[in-house]
């Protein structure tokens, strides 16, 4: 599923819409508008459409070198793939579920990820499988929240609160533990109103933590809210392109922006390959440039970013085959490792298992410090391994291996609120982390701007609020 496509800018003028950036959010909004009957034109420094979701090649196999799944908690790809008419199938992953690697003062504890948590936080303390991370002690400090005031003073840091109200079992092994994982920022830097509306406010309304995971956990097996692609998720902006494309898009890989200018009438994109301008029908009316954040479309204004450090490696030690801690593991911060997190891709995809060579197991690290250079030999990754599956894997076992480094993984995005007129953006920078926002946020500002386009309205009219 690849489409050849060249440098060579379109249409030098006379475009509708032209997006900058041919991640998700930016191909979405190509795609609406092309099938609108709107001239499109798509523009992005990298050689391949997908922006954070990449495709890489391991022992043969293609595989996700970004993002491998996506949250179920809206339907937004399920609908965009059957809306769009793409020839992907969605797929969940095995149910084995994913497990903790914690630190204790007996070394390495590894342990099933509970079932009903809260972003770590649990709804019942004594549960066995709470208990298997936190002990019994933890569990019984925890018991003791209903003992603790509610202070109606500033909402303090995610890890303070729970550290108080739980104690630091709870807060260092579950919270901060999947804080980092999944939010790749420490929990003493987040704050539980921003990551969980929902759990906050019925913490406010309960007064409890407890009470209100309780009121929110679903009870299913961890890692069943999420979903993906048979083949990859890389697959999802390939066939999206193409299906654009089909619409008559015209997207152009292979051409950063230097320069975005807009006036009272026209926005000009000045590309490596040449000028580009979105024109008013009437003269009167400014054309729309949608633009997604990526590499060449910084700004001053431009959300905080995270480097990630991404390994994915074959490996053949026998011993893997019983899957020792399911799908993956998620990794204390306190335990002394180069990886923050364990993606066993064989044993969490279908798909994944059946196009692997027999033996041959794929793995993705997460690196805890992507500026460290770690996890760049089979020494390195064998031992990684070993520590967090407990399995004895050799460097001789390690039979490929593949780095991405991102530099701009987008963390706490907000959109600034004083761009140009005729300017807007899609994308994570504008509607949040992950499919479940973007998709929604991208094709609720392709609906308006061809409203306003077939109104001949002035496109700085339009707000572009996430879509949540």
């Amino acid at each position: 599923m690849t489409t050849s496509r060249t440098s060579a800018p379109a249409a030098a003028t006379g475009a509708d819409v032209v997006v900058v950036g041919a991640g998700m959010g930016g191909l979405v909004v190509a795609h609406e508008l092309a099938r609108a009957g709107r001239d499109v034109v798509v523009v992005d420094a990298a050689e391949e459409v997908g922006g954070l979701l990449r495709r890489g090649t391991l022992a043969g196999v293609d595989i996700d070198l970004g993002a491998e799944s996506f949250a179920t908690r809206t339907d937004a790809v399920a609908a965009l793939v059957a809306d769009a008419g793409l020839p992907l199938e969605l797929v969940a992953p095995r149910p084995q579920g994913a497990w903790l690697a914690v630190a204790t003062d007996d070394g390495v504890r590894r342990a099933r990820l509970p079932r009903r948590t809260v972003l770590g936080i649990p709804a019942d303390p004594d549960a066995d499988d709470v208990v298997a991370i936190i002990g019994a002690d933890g569990a019984a400090r925890a018991r003791d929240e209903r003992r603790v005031p509610t202070i109606a003073d500033a909402e303090p840091s995610l890890y303070d609160l729970v550290a108080e109200r739980l104690g630091v079992r709870v807060a260092d092994r579950l919270v901060d533990t999947l804080c980092r994982s999944v939010y790749s920022r420490p929990a003493a830097e987040a704050r539980l109103s921003q990551l969980h509306p929902g759990l906050w406010r019925e913490f406010v309304s309960r007064g409890s933590l407890l009470e209100a995971a309780d009121a929110i956990a679903t009870g299913q097996r961890a890692g069943a809210a999420v979903g993906g692609i048979a083949g990859g998720m890389w697959r999802l902006p390939t066939a999206l392109a193409e299906a654009a494309e089909a619409h008559g898009a015209k997207i152009r890989t292979g051409v950063a922006v230097r320069a975005v200018r807009s006036d009272v009438e026209t926005v000009t994109v000045e590309t490596t390959s040449g000028s580009l301008s979105a024109r008013s029908t009437t003269g009167s009316a400014p054309r729309s440039l949608s633009e997604e954040r990526s590499d060449e479309s910084k700004r001053a204004s431009a959300p905080t970013a995270a480097a990630v450090r991404l390994v994915a490696a074959a490996i053949a030690p026998p011993a893997l085959a019983a899957e020792p801690v399911g799908s993956g593991v998620i990794v204390d911060a306190a335990l002394p490792t180069a990886a923050k997190a364990l993606t066993h891709i064989t044993a969490k995809w279908d798909w994944a298992r059946a196009a692997t060579p027999d033996g041959i197991h794929l793995v993705r690290l997460s690196a805890r410090d992507a500026a460290a250079g770690t996890l760049a030999t089979a020494d390195e990754v064998a031992r990684e391994v070993s520590i967090l599956t407990g399995v004895d894997v050799a460097a001789a076992d390690v039979v490929d291996l593949v780095v991405q480094e991102w530099t701009d993984a987008v963390v706490g995005a907000a959109a600034p609120d004083d761009l140009p007129a005729g300017i807007h953006l899609a994308g994570a920078a504008a509607a949040g982390t992950g499919l479940a926002s973007v998709i929604p946020h991208a094709r609720d500002l392709a609906a308006r701007l061809d409203r306003a386009l077939a109104a001949s309205l002035p496109s700085s009219s339009l707000h572009t609020h996430p879509v949540s």
